[in-house]
């Protein structure tokens, strides 16, 4: 019995030493974490991430500012169907799609090129029997029908040569700027209308030299007033100069164009519909190889009908003072 006791007494009291441990509080540790050293941890992981922030920030930025660039090239160069190599630099994106773009327009242009090839052959091969034809017509006897078949046949020649035309200009490379006395280019234009018994008058003047294209600008300028003259009368170039642009307008008395066609006829082969252009020579070129020729100078050709009668054709450039 006495062992027994023994025995109780020793378990109670290892039960009331184990509770009592557990109750204690707990040591320190040995190597307790100081707050300065928290702190540190702290603006490290935020100076982190601010800066990853900053990575990506600046990653995008330089996406939009590339895209941008792209944007620009292309819309700068919109009005020409020679559009040159964009840039492939920058992001790896815009690089990538700059190349492709390039590739595109590659191929683009050596299908438009065999276009034009096929096209000016043709055109050139017509030269022959429409030659021949021309002197089969002054065999005849009857007056009235050789006149209508000359007729026809100078049509077919105004066609077969604006085709060879419009061949030869969009695989020809851009002319370079030149300094030019636009004053002289029109004096020059006119007095030539004049000594072909054609009356087209001049108003106002440029009054300094600049910096243009001459032969696509005296190109431009006779199509605009070979159409006036065909439709109409009173041709006049009416020429003027503000802060930023150089504006030559070609006017005359004729019926103008139905607005509904203002846009179509600057299509290749479109003629404007009305009932006093039927009948009248031409190819439906003129205004499309004039509007090409004006923006590949970076200006436009634009049409509008005028209050007091007749169709004003205006070409702005962009004025570049020699």
């Amino acid at each position: 019995m006495a062992s027994i006791a023994a025995r109780a007494i020793a378990v109670a009291s290892l039960g009331q030493s184990a509770q009592a441990a557990s109750l204690a509080p707990l040591a320190p540790l040995a190597c307790p974490l100081d707050e300065g050293l928290l702190w540190i941890v702290g603006v490290c992981v935020l100076v982190g991430l601010l800066l990853l922030a900053v990575f990506f920030w600046l990653e995008a930025m330089e996406l939009r500012a590339g895209a941008a660039r792209l944007a620009r090239a292309m819309e700068r160069n919109a009005g020409d169907a020679r559009l040159p190599e964009l840039a492939e630099n920058g992001p790896r994106a815009i690089g990538r799609l700059a190349r492709a773009i390039n590739a595109v327009r590659s191929r683009q242009a050596g299908r438009d090129a065999e276009h034009l090839d096929v096209q000016a052959a043709y055109a050139h091969d017509l030269r022959t029997p429409l030659t021949r034809m021309g002197l089969r017509c002054e065999m005849l006897e009857d007056e009235a029908l050789r006149e209508a078949m000359e007729r026809d046949l100078l049509q077919m020649r105004e066609l077969v040569e604006a085709s060879v035309a419009s061949a030869r200009m969009q695989r020809s490379v851009a002319e370079p700027l030149q300094r030019i006395d636009a004053d002289g280019l029109l004096g020059n234009l006119m007095r030539d209308y004049r000594d072909a018994g054609r009356a087209v008058a001049l108003d106002g003047r440029i009054g300094r030299p600049v910096m243009a294209c001459p032969l696509a600008l005296r190109r431009v300028l006779s199509n605009l007033v070979d159409n006036a003259l065909r439709y109409g009368s009173d041709v006049r170039i009416c020429a003027r100069i503000d802060a930023t642009s150089l504006v030559l307008a070609v006017v005359d008395s004729g019926p103008g164009i139905r607005p509904a066609q203002m846009d179509a006829v600057f299509a290749p082969w479109v003629r404007a519909q009305q009932g006093s252009h039927e009948g009248k020579p031409g190819s439906g070129l003129g205004l499309a190889i004039a509007r090409r020729l004006a923006r590949s100078m970076q200006g436009d050709l634009q049409l509008q009908n005028r209050r007091c009668g007749g169709l004003e054709a205006r070409l702005t450039l962009p004025l570049v003072v020699a």
